[in-house]
């Protein structure tokens, strides 16, 4: 009989969900995720409890020499890393002079880098606007003195040699294509707009750097003494050379 009750094809078991007006609680709660809820509940009302026993037998006159450099924001104890070591002035002067130096020879590739790519643009431009058809594919001719001749392009084409004319069926063909750019030219503009974007993003860096450097550079003079600067109070001041 099981057998037979388990060839029978039987309803696909669904979950219910949650209902209409239950829905901004969120998913429907199964048992499974209750338990772990109310485990995870009751180990923090453990916790609790015994850090509220150890405050209630907390002795007022107890103290620690690490109570004077401890520090708490709100009642809750701020702890420090360990890994706050105070370094030298000398370290850190080493330190700035290496980043200084970093900050410069990156700087300097990146000027390098964006003024190629500036001529890169600037001829790219150049060689768009000459592969440009000018006129609208019309024919411009013109004298011996270098001058255009006027009325060049409706010269009867019987007057002509048939080799040199270009017909009018010829000359509607050239003038619909010219407004088409061609496949090579599209390629062109795509690269051109790639290059423009990327100039962009080098100027962009290279200003970044700039200020960056400048920041490190001001830091030294300040621990330097060669400059003078704002103090904590928001005075200015400025550093006094002895006169020669």
């Amino acid at each position: 009989m099981s057998t037979l009750r388990n060839t029978i094809q039987r309803r696909n078991h669904r979950e219910r969900a949650q209902p209409l007006e239950r829905q901004k609680w969120g998913i429907l709660e199964k048992p499974k995720d209750y338990k772990l809820r109310a485990a995870d509940h009751k180990v923090k009302k453990r916790k609790i409890k015994t850090l509220q026993q150890k405050a209630a037998e907390r002795n007022d006159d107890e103290f620690y020499f690490g109570m004077m450099s401890n520090q708490s924001q709100g009642g809750v104890k701020v702890a420090q890393r360990g890994n706050n070591k105070v370094l030298g002035e000398e370290v850190v002067k080493l330190m700035k002079t290496q980043d200084v130096g970093y900050l410069r020879t990156v700087l300097q590739q990146t000027r390098r880098e964006r003024e190629r790519v500036g001529r890169e643009v600037i001829s790219g431009q150049v060689g768009v606007e000459v592969a440009r058809p000018v006129g609208g594919g019309k024919r411009v001719l013109f004298g011996e003195d270098g001058e255009a001749v006027e009325g060049a392009g409706t010269l009867n084409p019987r007057g002509a040699d048939a080799e040199e004319w270009v017909s009018s069926d010829e000359e509607e063909g050239d003038a619909s294509d010219a407004g088409k750019p061609s496949g090579q030219e599209r390629k062109k503009r795509k690269k051109q707009d790639a290059r423009r974007k990327k100039l962009q993003a080098l100027e962009e860096r290279e200003r970044d750097m700039a200020a960056a450097l400048h920041e490190v550079e001001m830091q030294r003079a300040k621990m330097n003494g060669t400059v003078g600067g704002v103090n904590k109070n928001g005075v200015k001041f400025k550093v006094r050379e002895r006169k020669r």
